[in-house]
């Protein structure tokens, strides 16, 4: 069953990895950056356990994107390109670090030579702060809901589900592409469609889902991983969320997309892939360096 919803969906979903900043992209070199361990949330999903960890200075910061800088230059020559590099900056809560706006400035300084997005919880991104971002041609921000306000508040926080609806839709307003990103689990995947119908309300500009890893805090909830048993109905679930040709037509510009949820699953001979290892690099909050946040092999 499983393979003939992929074999539905998959024909629908290849512009997805144009424009996905992770996944099946080896036409250019990505770097996940983790500038803090520092967070305000205690997510009860996440990948990470350190808690208030702040090691990099900002020197630190600086030399990691000018050694990607380089990197990249070698990876255009090798692969015979000429692209910019991207490079999501993460956390921990990012904006959670004092010298944030000189890191953005410094993006933005250095903007020939690589795009940059935002993963984050927006709980800090003020007037000010949308500002420096629009300055520096932030790709996008992305922010998470987790399923319906009951279920998201449960796994983050009290009152976060309205707080991230509002922070996205107030993005938007402001010229910033947003995109949600939806954890799922066997217990919150149902709540896709919910999830669609508030980023069309609010104008989002995508909506994306990847799979429950039991690793960091998340090895609590290792019982709420998708199953092979639970794949089809997560698909059918998050297919349902993208709605009928009507809803697509009546709000053009929210994506619901499915290549993050379809990785290593194969149709019609095709089989989407992490890139992790190969195009993607992540570096933490240590100056460690690995294949991905959720493949914690120190290189």
């Amino acid at each position: 069953m499983a393979a003939a919803v992929v074999a539905v969906v998959a024909a629908e979903d290849v512009e997805d990895a144009e424009i996905d900043m992770i996944c099946m992209h080896a036409s250019r070199l990505l770097l996940q950056f983790h500038i803090t361990g520092r967070c305000n949330l205690q997510c009860k999903h996440c990948y990470r356990t350190e808690g208030d960890v702040e090691t990099l200075s900002f020197d630190a910061v600086i030399s990691v994107m000018e050694q990607f800088k380089e990197l990249r230059k070698e990876y255009n020559l090798q692969h015979n390109i000429k692209r910019k590099g991207h490079i999501n900056i993460t956390g921990g809560e990012p904006f959670f670090r004092k010298d944030m706006k000189q890191i953005l400035t410094y993006l933005g300084e250095n903007k020939k030579f690589f795009t940059y997005g935002i993963l984050s919880n927006g709980s800090f991104i003020d007037d000010e702060m949308i500002s420096i971002l629009k300055k520096t041609e932030v790709s996008f921000v992305q922010l998470s809901i987790d399923g319906n306000k009951e279920m998201h508040d449960s796994l983050r926080a009290p009152g976060d589900y309205d707080r991230v609806l509002k922070t996205a839709e107030y993005l938007e307003k402001k010229g910033i592409r947003t995109y949600i990103s939806f954890t799922a689990n066997k217990e919150n995947y149902k709540y896709l469609p919910i999830v669609a119908r508030e980023c069309r309300k609010r104008n989002i500009t995508k909506l994306w889902s990847d799979r429950l890893v039991p690793i960091g805090n998340g090895q609590e909830l290792e019982s709420l991983v998708i199953t092979k048993g639970d794949f089809s109905r997560y698909l059918k679930s998050l297919k349902k969320a993208q709605g009928n040709w009507l809803i697509r037509h009546l709000y053009p510009k929210t994506q619901v997309a499915m290549n993050r949820a379809l990785q290593f699953q194969n149709s019609n001979g095709a089989i989407y892939s992490c890139s992790a290892g190969d195009s993607l690099i992540t570096v933490d909050e240590f100056g460690n360096i690995m294949p991905c946040r959720r493949m914690p092999v120190v290189c």
